[in-house]
């Protein structure tokens, strides 16, 4: 789904175990295995990163960062029931852990489940221990807008709230005010955005339109010699192509 790009691979991993003997050494193997896994995953090695993360299983079936790593590794290899299996484990080892139910709101949304997804985004959003809610909320708004856009962009002004120059959150911001025709809004979440130096094709088009509405030519020129030049395979360099031929 367009817009959720938040999925983070944030387990808070930890490095040893306290226990002793045989098991202990099991477990101690399979956090260690859990925290190779997920280094090979961050680089999208996903061949090692699926052995380790297996392996760290038998070792520790009770390990949840093991089984939230494997679920974030099927959820990139496409294997939707495996991803859903191991997030739903992990979950039920550990309740508590936002970073994890951020990750399933964003599977759950992208398997058009939203009502469960905005429950675990929600909850982690409004987690004191979560480091970037901002995600959370804007993921939430991005699952909410296509059936309910007036609490969508409530959960967007909430992320901006918490973390007022978060993108994701800005440029939700800026196509909610385009589809109300509110231009000048558009132009100034666009701004705040800075999309000159951190190009985004949808919001270059829409800075296009936007300014061509509002009569700066020169800007929307700008907007659209970068579209062209930086995406211009993208739909939207398509359709500006189609509008100007």
């Amino acid at each position: 789904m367009r817009g959720l790009l938040c999925l983070l691979l944030v387990l808070g991993l930890v490095g040893c175990a306290s226990s002793s003997g045989k098991a202990g050494n099991l477990i101690e193997a399979a956090r260690l295995n859990t925290e190779a896994g997920v280094k090979y995953a961050q680089k999208g090695e996903y061949s090692p990163a699926l052995e380790r993360l297996k392996r760290a299983v038998g070792q520790d079936e009770s390990y949840a960062n093991a089984h939230a790593g494997l679920a974030f590794v099927y959820q990139r290899l496409g294997d939707t029931k495996l991803a859903e299996k191991h997030y739903r484990r992990a979950l039920a080892l550990d309740d508590g852990n936002p970073a994890l139910k951020n990750n399933f709101g964003v599977f759950l949304c992208a398997s058009d489940q939203s009502a469960e997804a905005e429950r675990y985004l929600l909850d982690a959003a409004q987690s004191p221990i979560y480091a970037t809610p901002a995600a959370a909320w804007t993921n939430a708004g991005v699952c909410v807008k296509s059936r309910d856009p007036v609490r969508a962009e409530g959960y967007f002004r909430e992320a901006l709230r918490v973390a007022p120059d978060y993108s994701e959150a800005l440029a939700q911001m800026a196509l909610v005010s385009f589809a109300r025709q509110d231009y000048l809004r558009t132009r100034a979440f666009i701004q705040r955005y800075g999309v000159l130096k951190n190009p985004n094709p949808e919001l270059l088009y829409v800075g296009t339109r936007a300014e061509t509405a509002l009569g700066d030519l020169h800007a929307a020129e700008l907007y659209a010699t970068q579209l062209l030049q930086q995406f211009p395979q993208s739909p939207e360099a398509a359709t500006l192509r189609s509008q100007h031929p």
